[in-house]
């Protein structure tokens, strides 16, 4: 129950979607908010959390992590002058760039959120350790917010052979609304697709997963919600099953989304720093 009202799952998924300030609901927490009850019993304990300023600096954090590894192995060809050769003009190159930004923004801070939840099936209470200060609104936030992200068709070239190439079992996200601009995708994946090549590109992603779980504690309230505290909750057994493969299944995935996200950008000219000192 947020502000007095009780919430069903599509809601709730929604309501994090915008603590997160995505105007992108991610499939895992649609997934996720299908399951009978399991979002309903964990989302009011995990929200104070994620609307706080360290929540958000962890994330942020996690993008210069992110970034060093990208800059590390990755010198784009492609640039923001070379595209606007012929695959995107000018108004399309922005809205590209503020697309992936989004992206940039939310996914870090997804991975913080399931791998939480993820923890949080290991132990009677996670959490308790971050401190409660609120985020505050930024200007940033509210143009993502107001950002229109469209998903192209899983099916749409090349979207099923990325999948294959990436190891996984469907397009990410991250590809499927970068694949709305086909011109673009078709010549950067020619860049992006050797990424996994690179040793090191490979371990910062395994990293960012660590972090991501370790960080756990370092949320504001405690968050209770291993499978006796669920079942007490009230949700069904296979749900919690179900929950925990999901989260097994998504956390890998987006700490590989993170990196692609942060080569996207570099090839798009978009190399700045989020956190200071970093």
């Amino acid at each position: 129950m947020l502000g007095g009202m009780a919430m069903n799952g599509r809601e709730l998924a929604v309501d994090a979607a915008e603590t997160m300030r995505s105007p992108l609901v991610p499939v895992t927490l649609e997934r996720l908010a299908a399951l009978d009850g399991y979002l309903e019993a964990v989302w009011p304990q995990l929200r104070a959390s994620v609307d706080t300023a360290g929540f958000l600096g962890s994330a942020l954090y996690m993008t210069d992590m992110a970034l060093d590894a990208v800059e590390e192995v990755y010198q784009p060809i492609l640039s923001p002058e070379s595209l606007l050769n012929g695959a995107l003009d000018r108004e399309q190159l922005t809205q590209l760039i503020a697309v992936t930004d989004v992206f940039h923004w939310m996914q870090p801070q997804l991975l913080l959120l399931c791998a939480a939840l993820a923890e949080a099936f290991e132990r009677p209470s996670v959490g308790g350790e971050g401190r409660a200060e609120p985020r505050e609104p930024s200007q940033r936030e509210q143009v993502h917010l107001a950002t229109a992200v469209a998903l192209a068709s899983a099916t749409a070239s090349p979207l099923p052979q990325l999948a294959e190439l990436l190891g996984m079992s469907e397009p990410p996200e991250l590809y499927r609304a970068v694949a709305v601009w086909p011109g673009y995708l078709a010549v950067a994946w020619e860049e992006l697709q050797h990424l996994a090549a690179y040793p090191d590109f490979r371990r910062r992603g395994r990293a960012l997963y660590f972090y991501a779980r370790s960080s756990a504690r370092f949320l504001a309230q405690p968050l209770r919600a291993d499978a006796q505290a669920l079942a007490a909750a009230g949700v069904p057994a296979e749900a919690i099953e179900q929950a925990r493969t999901i989260l097994g299944d998504a956390l890998p995935g987006l700490a590989t989304m993170m990196m692609h996200c942060c080569a996207i950008r570099t090839g798009l000219g978009q190399r700045q720093r989020e956190v200071v000192g970093v």
